[in-house]
């Protein structure tokens, strides 16, 4: 994992210094891509539980009327190693992902994604996506998942 480098320090050192013991206190699990032989962590993605508050977030689901709170899946980390970037993967990585959070939430129920965007291009390329943004919120980005399931064909 040293020699992980995606360009974001913040998420190069989450890797490093915080993804085995959030594992281990499970508020979080970390699924990481490695390459043929090669044993360098290549991508890596972070998910946990959380829940969206709908009067502060501004959130509106007319299925979930009623519900103060909305259960939901945080795409915690998410991190393509820099020798990646340009080629797809990044797609690839965010299907990978979304998948993961499919099968939690067919096994434990939740009813939205949530991610919060490292930066604008990050944002821009979650949009591309089908995330949309949370009003009140600078980074903040969600998707049904209902609208996950269409899109990606299973269910």
């Amino acid at each position: 994992m040293s020699q992980f480098d995606c360009g974001k320090e913040v998420l190069n050192k989450w890797l490093r210094s915080n993804a085995l013991s959030a594992d281990k206190g499970m508020t979080s699990r970390t699924y990481v891509w490695v390459i043929d032989d090669d044993p360098h962590v290549k991508a890596y993605y972070s998910i946990a539980p959380t829940s969206v508050d709908r009067a502060r977030d501004g959130v509106t689901m007319s299925d979930a009327a009623g519900l103060p709170y909305v259960p939901a899946f945080l795409l915690a980390k998410f991190a393509l190693d820099k020798s990646l970037h340009g080629q797809g993967y990044g797609e690839e990585l965010l299907v990978d992902a979304v998948t993961k959070i499919m099968g939690a939430a067919q096994a434990s129920a939740g009813r939205l994604i949530v991610l919060d965007a490292i930066d604008q291009q990050a944002f821009t390329f979650y949009q591309k996506y089908g995330f949309i943004p949370v009003q009140n919120t600078e980074n903040r980005l969600v998707m049904k998942m209902s609208t996950a399931f269409k899109q990606w064909g299973i269910g």
